[in-house]
């Protein structure tokens, strides 16, 4: 099944439908929940709009964007759909807003490498404006699970402002927010309680600009230089000189039980950073040292290192690693250095219609605050999230795109390793109908359990784009290793998408899970405006 958040990518498919221009992206980053997308800029892209993966000649709604600067976003991925570094994203809409340009893409620059996108757009976007510009989002949720075992129906309803406000008032001040509030229907004592429980302040900052390459930003602000840090409470200092920038931080992390403030975690450090052009291609290189502690005692003192480059047409190469610099042994402080995470990727494209990954990953695992994953997802999820992992896209025709992804894993602690494959096919033009059908399978091997998930899905848009439907359809069989048990699910999911005006959209999602003699539902609900 997909997350009761993926219906919010669906509203925006109905301009995918019928657009006229297209913006070009690439995965340039990922760090725990964070997807950070390149582009030549991001004129036309607000928080709060979806970005998209073409998937057999199909825009599918992958990412919802958080954040975004002149040339970056940083998104949250939508249901389970997962990444890898130099992954094409494409932002798609009617037609590009006046007051925001944006550039024409040739065919060929589609191709490029992101290291090479990212250094071409950072070198035409030179002079930031200074006219005011306010761009926001605001959206009604409502989420109802309820069964046939469950007594009482569970009722979630969810409120979320997005908002970025550039040159307030033609000044050198600039604003952000994303924040969220949820709760359960019946249950405002929890809130009470807790009112962090419900209230979610992913951002909320203010920036000065001293001038074009210096600026400060005070309060909560993720900072896509040092995106593995993530959110921090304080002031966050850069300056730039051409292709060199550094950069000072200190503050607080957010609290890691319900993301509220925390004084007595309190962090500080600094970055440095370079985009360079090479013979052949790019070359950006990027190193951050930190410390951070809980109340009075260190808790890590750590660097990390992100290095990315296309010196060979066709291949971009990644990697990034953590190294902390202090422990406690048997109570005693000690300096040493160890290695706690890696990530390193390569892709190189054949041709237009072949292309190939591969990828080691042994970071750490993610920490979710908000999710609406259920239980089939949470299995793929953990059973390809770190290891090996390779991938071969293939698309003969212009219609029909073919895909194989597998990957394997082994810790110490497994009885044994990890292996999972997946495979689909999607043909985007099925005559008649003209609408996009798509096959795919899921294996897997964990440590205790052998697992298939078959699916297939069926989309189509009518109306000229302002109504999007979309049927799915998921077996899934779990046997589980340690116990005389197995789990046998059938998952149904329809989908329907309404675009009253430019601004105004609705969208419906219903889902029901068939298992033994019991039935799960859920049914999400979500009218979303902008402004």
């Amino acid at each position: 099944m997909l997350h009761c958040i993926f219906i919010l990518a669906f509203i925006f498919q109905l301009n995918a439908q019928e657009a006229s221009k297209n913006l070009e992206g690439y995965v340039s980053y990922i760090t725990g929940q964070s997807i950070y997308v390149k582009f030549e800029n991001t004129g036309g892209i607000e928080n709060g709009d979806t970005l998209f993966s073409l998937k057999n000649e199909v825009l599918v709604p992958v990412l919802i964007v958080n954040h975004h600067s002149s040339i970056s976003c940083l998104c949250k991925t939508i249901g389970s759909n997962k990444f890898e570094v130099s992954d094409r994203i494409i932002a798609h809409f009617k037609k590009p807003k006046k007051e925001i340009p944006i550039s024409f893409q040739p065919e060929e620059e589609i191709e490029q490498d992101v290291s090479k996108r990212v250094l071409n757009s950072e070198n035409k976007i030179t002079k930031p404006t200074t006219t005011q510009s306010i761009l926001g989002r605001l959206s009604l949720s409502s989420y109802s699970n309820f069964s046939n075992t469950i007594n009482n129906d569970v009722h979630r309803f969810r409120y979320t402002l997005s908002m970025k406000a550039s040159n307030i008032s033609d000044s050198k001040f600039s604003a952000e927010t994303y924040i969220s509030f949820s709760h359960k229907l019946n249950e405002w004592d929890v809130v009470q309680e807790n009112l962090n429980r419900a209230l979610k302040i992913y951002s909320l900052a203010v920036k000065y600009d001293f001038n074009e390459t210096t600026s400060i930003w005070a309060g909560r602000k993720i900072n896509a230089k040092i995106a593995n840090i993530g959110a921090v409470d304080g002031l966050q200092f850069q300056k730039q000189w051409n292709n060199f920038y550094m950069g000072a931080v200190a503050g607080m992390r957010p609290d890691y039980q319900d993301y509220g403030f925390n004084p007595d975690l309190f962090e500080y450090g600094a970055y440095i950073g370079q985009n360079k052009k090479v013979d052949n291609g790019f070359m950006q290189t990027s190193l951050a040292f930190f410390e951070q502690r809980n109340a009075s005692n260190i808790d890590r003192r750590f660097t990390y290192f992100q290095h990315s480059n296309s010196f060979i047409k066709n291949l971009n190469i990644f990697t990034s690693f953590e190294l902390d610099l202090y422990k406690l042994e048997n109570g005693v402080p000690t300096n040493t250095v160890s290695l706690t995470s890696l990530y390193f990727s390569a892709r190189y494209r054949f041709s237009r219609k072949l292309s190939l990954f591969v990828s080691y990953d042994n970071r750490k695992n993610v920490i979710y605050y908000e999710t609406f994953k259920n239980y089939t997802d949470q299995i793929l999820q953990q059973a390809s999230r770190q290891g090996y992992r390779f991938r071969i896209n293939y698309r003969p025709t212009n219609y029909l795109n073919l895909g194989v992804n597998a990957g394997t894993r082994f810790r110490k602690e497994d009885p044994r390793p990890t292996r999972t494959l997946n495979g689909y096919a999607n043909y985007s033009q099925i005559p008649i109908i003209k609408a996009s059908f798509t096959l795919s399978t899921n294996l897997m091997e964990t440590s205790y359990l052998n697992g298939q998930v078959y699916g297939a899905r069926l989309s189509k848009d009518f109306m000229a784009g302002k109504i999007y439907t979309s049927l799915n359809y998921r077996w899934v069989k779990f046997d589980y290793l340690n116990l005389v048990s197995e789990l046998r699910q059938n998952i149904g999911e329809v989908n329907l998408t309404y675009q009253f005006n430019k601004k105004l959209y609705l969208s419906v999602n219903y889902e029901t899970t068939f298992q033994e003699d019991k039935n799960y539902n859920r049914l999400y609900l979500n009218l979303r405006k902008k402004f």
